[in-house]
């Protein structure tokens, strides 16, 4: 990862370093990263600030200790503010004197050392300062073309599971194929869901974006118009969402059965690789497929028909069985709210359910506990029962009779808000205050109360689970409501993965007064999750190019999109419609450069495509310190004939150097809290 950074940097100091040798300029030092300073201990030094260094000529080349950029040191050019008088009068002819012309920016260019970066032309200089991100494009678009001649792995727009809520969910899209968004053709070219995930934020929250799909199961394209929303993330309440996930294979993944899962339990068969062709006797070709028959038959135990490849090719068909999962619960329900959101084409659309119907009770009894409502109706519709819906609209109550459908894919509560009921087609919305507690539950034995409104949860792990837990994901993981990072829909998810019998204390508000009670979860007799535990592959396809001129043709491409982005993104954030704590430094770079280069270095090649594209994009704006503020300073100069005075660029330098220093602290603040947060 770092050898690709270095390469990406040492491109663009290189641009500049071969234009300035090219007209004539003197170049003391060539640096990929920064000799700023001895690491020290007393007065040995134990790293010196030159990592690596070489004299070659006039030019010192090396590799600085701080990895945070680098820089080609001319003659007569420094962008340490601090530094700029010293420059000018280093770089005058011998014997000549600077005198009081300096102050007012009329230096004699003729006076001057004609190896001095001062002495040259202004179309030498803009030459010069724009070499480096000239250097970075091409470069990108050579590395973007290697890539696509190469071939690469990547993941198509898809839509797997939908979030509650959101307007995957509401146009009823789990399963669809994207064939098109806006103008971008998706179907046959190299478009990822990274990209879709971009386009999606940088559209914002404001207008609706036209997609182009297919639904599960239909033949025929569909064109829909889709407004992403705020705040249906809790752990991301300021980005744009569609709250579409990408899709999945029928395929066993690499961890196979997951530890403490119904399929690790029963000692399955999986392996690695394995395809799922049938279960429970049906055909099985997506993960649509898969996902509807483990939600319908979630109470049963369920018969895979895999299909084993070995290294000679040779195929074998085997099955095996995995027990019902029965879910974990504590036995109370949350307050429910009112509808938020009704999906196309579902039976509430059909019998007339709006928003802001509050259901008060179903089948003439009182309301139960949301969390498991979907599996209720699920169970209703595999019965083939028509349910009726007590309901007040406008302070009036009335009935409705509905069919409730076993729904293709059942939403993943997580941290959303509100609660998708699939088999209905309503997300309803909650909250924390305790609405009802089931007799003889654990919620009851441990005396949780109705009306105790929840402000944080915390896993009691046992020793013996604390090292079964080898990444220790859950030790002491706080759930905390008040904070809003935490709900109880993500601890019921994540409980699922523990025994039963693990208990959560539970921190509540009771008049007032905060109470502490620990709770054992239990598992239902009654209700079963749809998952078995069975990791998967992920849905990609592979891209190649079939000849150079294309692949160039496509790398050009890759790197307009990736550069328009970055200024498409600028623009937001500067605009307040993108926080800033979505930007990320050296960490983030790494940790996506890492997890790039695991997926093949076709991946890594379109990453430093991308990052070529940023640096050229924000080393060119015109803030003081980057190139775009020197060429800012050269078009004044080349406008008005004279250059900005040297007191006039000291104060701008130093405020581009100011502004550049906060924003690298920002962001390795951002990377701290994004990988060792605090809370």
């Amino acid at each position: 990862m770092m050898m690709g950074l270095g390469a990406v940097i040492f491109v663009h100091e290189l641009g500049h370093f071969l234009v300035a040798k090219a007209c004539g300029v003197k170049c003391d030092k060539f640096y990929v990263g920064f000799d700023a300073f001895d690491i020290k201990i007393g007065d040995r030094v134990i790293v010196p600030k030159s990592l690596l260094k070489y004299q070659w000529g006039e030019t010192e080349y090396g590799i600085g200790i701080l990895p945070l950029g680098g820089y080609v040191k001319m003659l007569g050019q420094d962008d340490n503010p601090a530094n700029m008088e010293e420059e000018i009068k280093r770089s005058m002819a011998d014997g000549e004197d600077v005198g009081d012309a300096m102050s007012a920016g009329l230096i004699d260019r003729e006076k001057m050392d004609p190896r001095s970066f001062l002495a040259k032309s202004v179309i030498q200089r803009m030459a010069i300062i724009s070499a480096g991100v000239i250097f970075n494009l091409a470069f990108a678009v050579l590395f973007a073309a290697i890539a696509f001649k190469s071939g690469v792995k990547y993941t198509p727009p898809s839509v797997g599971n939908v979030v509650g809520g959101a307007a995957g969910w509401e146009n009823n899209l789990a399963g669809a194929e994207i064939v098109r968004i806006g103008d971008e053709q998706v179907e046959g070219n190299y478009f990822t869901q990274g990209d879709m995930i971009h386009s999606i934020v940088i559209n914002g929250d404001q207008k609706p974006m036209e997609f182009e799909v297919v639904r599960y199961g239909e033949s025929d394209s569909e064109v829909v118009q889709l407004t992403p929303k705020k705040g249906i993330r809790r752990a991301l309440p300021d980005i744009p969402f569609l709250g579409v996930a990408a899709r999945v294979q029928p395929v066993v993944g690499k961890e196979a059965a997951l530890e403490g899962t119904a399929a690790a339990l029963a000692d399955s068969a999986f392996q690695y690789k394995d395809k799922m062709v049938e279960i429970n006797g049906e055909k099985i070709e997506t993960d649509i497929d898969m996902r509807r028959v483990l939600g319908r038959d979630s109470d049963k135990p369920a018969v895979f028909t895999l299909e084993r490849t070995d290294e000679d090719d040779n195929t074998t068909t085997l099955s095996t069985t995995v027990p019902p999962n029965p879910v974990r619960r504590f036995g109370f329900g949350l307050t429910w709210g009112k509808i938020a959101a009704i999906q196309k084409y579902s039976p509430a659309e059909s019998v007339g359910l709006q928003i802001g119907d509050e259901i008060t009770k179903v089948d003439g009894q009182p309301r139960s506990d949301l969390l498991i409502f979907d599996r209720q109706m699920i169970m209703a519709a595999r019965a083939d029962q028509t349910v009726e819906l007590t309901v007040v609209r406008d302070g009036q109550e009335q009935n409705i009779s509905v069919q409730p459908k076993v729904p293709n894919v059942i939403s993943d509560p997580g941290d959303n808000q509100p609660i998708a009921i699939d088999a209905l087609g309503v997300a309803i919305e909650y909250s924390h205050v305790v609405e009802s507690i089931e007799p003889g539950s654990p919620a009851a034995q441990s005396g949780l109360l109705a009306g105790d409104e929840i402000e944080s949860m915390e896993f009691l792990l046992s020793d013996q689970q604390k090292e079964a837990e080898e990444n220790e994901i859950l030790d002491g993981k706080v759930f905390n409501i008040k904070a809003k990072k935490m709900t109880m829909p993500e601890l019921q998810t994540s409980v699922q993965f523990l025994e039963p019998g693990t208990k959560v204390r539970f921190v509540v508000n009771r008049n007032g007064s905060s109470k502490e009670i620990d709770i054992p979860s239990r598992a239902s007799d009654k209700y079963f999750s749809e998952k078995r535990g069975i990791a998967l592959m992920k849905f990609e396809k592979y891209f190649v190019a079939p000849t150079w001129g294309q692949a160039i043709s496509l790398g050009a491409k890759q790197v307009y999109n990736d550069g328009t982005r970055v200024l498409q993104f600028l623009q937001k954030l500067v605009a307040g419609q993108v926080s800033p704590k979505n930007l990320g430094g050296p960490g983030t770079i790494a940790a996506v450069a890492t997890s790039e280069a695991s997926q093949g270095p076709s991946r890594l090649l379109l990453f430093l495509t991308l990052l070529s594209a940023n640096l050229a994009v924000v080393n060119f704006l015109p803030i003081p310190v980057l190139d775009g503020g020197h060429m800012m300073f050269l078009a004044y100069e080349g406008l008005f004939r004279r250059p900005v005075t040297p007191a006039v660029q000291n104060i701008l330098m130093l405020v581009g150097f100011v502004m550049i220093i906060s924003l690298m602290l920002f962001v390795v603040a951002m990377d701290i809290n994004r990988f060792l947060p605090w809370d």
